[in-house]
């Protein structure tokens, strides 16, 4: 435990190149034993840098979260070794549910007011007009079962930017916000993004996969890492 407590974030990373070069390789099996640990490393690292006995109820919401985005990488990774969409489908629900209670989160840290919410609209405009720029690239393709989905996650992540952007006027937790959870959720939602280009778009780009993990990674990395430093006191 000491280990990760001084060395989790260095562990993180080792894991995630790893992971990384796995998927540039295709030793797609071999990921099983990277993709599998890189969430619970970093679950670990925020259980030991966080207070015991302390803002219980945040943490319920960051552990369930994370538990999510788990399910979510073990289906796509499922996917990934036996190609299926089903398990491709539900894993980016599960992504789209995990990254919706960071939302929940931001919402309880500084709730939007109505009539201050310049920061709040501009990050959600700013984030639906690349979704539907993107969109409008994806629907001319077949998309399958996947519509409903990726429509109903552009949303979501627009809301989820919406709150993120919002914690900037939280003199507090401007720092936070300017440091990790708005880069955070915008490299999350790159990597969604980039996760659907390569299923639609861009099929025969093997080094896509890594593209997608280093994104995720990194950005699951700097919203834990903001969430720690406001559950450390």
């Amino acid at each position: 435990m000491k280990l990760i407590k001084k060395y989790g974030l260095f562990i993180f990373w080792g894991i995630l190149i790893l992971d990384c070069i796995f998927c540039l390789v295709n030793a797609k099996s071999n990921r099983i034993y990277t993709k599998t640990l890189l969430l619970p490393t970093l679950a670990i690292y925020f259980y030991i840098n966080t207070k015991r006995g302390k803002h219980s109820t945040s943490k319920t919401f960051i552990y369930a979260s994370l538990l999510m985005a788990w399910l979510g990488d073990l289906l796509i990774l499922k996917n990934d070794l036996r190609t299926n969409d089903f398990f491709l489908a539900f894993g980016f629900t599960a992504l789209i549910t995990a990254f919706s209670i960071y939302g929940l989160m931001f919402k309880r840290m500084f709730p939007i007011k109505i009539k201050d919410c310049q920061e709040a609209f501009l990050g959600f405009v700013s984030i639906i007009v690349v979704c539907g720029v993107f969109y409008s690239f994806l629907n001319s393709l077949d998309l399958l079962n996947f519509k409903l989905p990726i429509i109903s996650g552009m949303i979501i992540m627009c809301v989820v930017m919406a709150f993120a952007t919002n914690l900037i006027k939280d003199k507090v937790r401007n720092n936070m916000a300017v440091q990790f959870f708005v880069p955070g959720i915008i490299i999350l939602s790159l990597s969604l993004g980039i996760l659907i280009a390569s299923r639609f778009l861009l099929k025969e780009a093997d080094f896509l996969p890594a593209v997608i993990m280093l994104t995720y990674g990194y950005g699951q990395m700097l919203v834990i890492r903001g969430f720690t430093k406001y559950l450390k006191a």
